[in-house]
């Protein structure tokens, strides 16, 4: 009997452990199939078309980092206060929520969709399917679903109609920099310039950028066409269109800021202050000098009223319907606001008390 009463005892083991192992099995097979279905929905989402005209992000935005964009009353931000992870509120500062632990730069939003590159995580949390090292994805507005359209190292990034160009880096995938193209649903992906064009600053169906193969010339890309043109000879760098012109940064004649006017065919030089940084919105002009003294300033458009709003050195200059943002050079943790043509400026308490909320509740789970 005792014989017969361990048998039966090893019996009951060897079923629990198959069971366990049936029950486990089971449930990966329900996960990676939910993974698959999850991936091939996104995949396959139909993604409406955008209205004529749409331009993911300001151009200036996306030239500093492109860590902030507004549209539709909400400002989607990386916020340096929880790592750089993907937040938003509401344009005068309320409601502001986490979206993803992705660290986000480059960010479009256009429809119901924000598209952006993520750089990492600042978290323990992810997207899931598309919590990778560098990808640049796009979500639903609310930052769910997730979806890995590229996972090429881009530089910058400009939404324009119902496609997606990106300025991609030399990395192990590439051997030189390069100019890369798809539509927003992540299809008929190409390169479309073995060398680099920064397509932040696009107006309407043109995208304006600084040749980097044989000379800084500013040229036109016809995103209609594939055609591109010459605008103006000369050292450009960074265009921004805005009313009319384009705004540049001079690197030959020491880094002046200046504007072209598309219409007169003329040029106005508006600083002689050697220019690091600058963004252009609502008549305004903000920018970092470099140098001896170095200096966070603004002017309007036509180079009047030039004040420094701070010294020392400022990054990450974004610019919104109310407020004015950059960051401290010297401390990725900081990021402060302004109200355009104030002489004022303060850190963004809605973003670190926002950031310090997720923090701690991450923390606790």
């Amino acid at each position: 009997m005792k014989g017969l009463s361990k048998l039966a005892t090893g019996t009951k083991k060897e079923t629990d452990i198959a069971t366990i192992i049936i029950a486990v099995s089971v449930a990966l097979a329900i996960l990676a199939i939910m993974v698959i279905v999850t991936i091939f929905v996104q995949r396959g989402e139909k993604i409406p078309s955008n209205p004529e005209g749409t331009i993911g992000n300001l151009a200036g935005n996306i030239n500093n980092g492109g860590i902030l964009c507004e549209s539709d009353g909400r400002i989607y931000f990386s916020n340096p206060y929880d790592g750089g992870a993907l937040y938003s509120m509401n344009t005068d500062e309320t409601d502001c929520k986490k979206l993803s632990s992705a660290v986000a730069s480059s960010i479009n939003v256009a429809g119901n969709y924000i598209y952006f590159f993520q750089s990492g995580s600042s978290g323990a949390a992810g997207l899931g399917s598309v919590r990778v090292p560098n990808a640049f994805i796009r979500t639903h507005i609310d930052g769910s679903h997730g979806y890995t359209l590229s996972r090429d190292v881009v530089v910058r990034a400009q939404v324009v109609g119902d496609r997606i160009y990106m300025e991609g880096t030399a990395d192990n995938n590439h051997n030189a920099p390069y100019f890369l193209g798809m539509d927003t649903s992540g299809d008929n992906m190409e390169i479309l310039a073995q060398f680099g064009i920064n397509p932040a600053c696009a107006s309407g169906s043109l995208i304006y950028y600084n040749n980097t193969v044989s000379d800084h010339n500013l040229m036109a890309y016809d995103t209609r066409t594939g055609n591109t043109s010459l605008v103006l000879e000369g050292n450009i760098w960074n265009p921004v269109a805005d009313n009319g012109y384009i705004y540049y940064m001079a690197p030959g004649d020491d880094y002046q800021l200046r504007r072209y006017s598309l219409s007169e065919k003329t040029i106005e030089i508006l600083t002689t202050e050697k220019v690091e940084s600058f963004n252009v919105f609502k008549g305004y002009i903000y920018y970092q000098t470099m140098g001896d003294n170095p200096h966070l300033a603004f002017m309007n458009t036509d180079g009047s009223g030039k004040t420094v709003l701070a010294d020392g050195n400022y990054n990450s200059i974004s610019m919104t319907s109310g407020y004015v943002y950059f960051k401290d050079y010297w401390n990725e943790t900081s990021l402060y606001h302004t109200i355009p043509g104030s002489m004022s400026y303060s850190p963004v308490s809605a973003a670190l008390e926002a950031a310090m909320e997720n923090i701690t509740a991450e923390n606790e789970e």
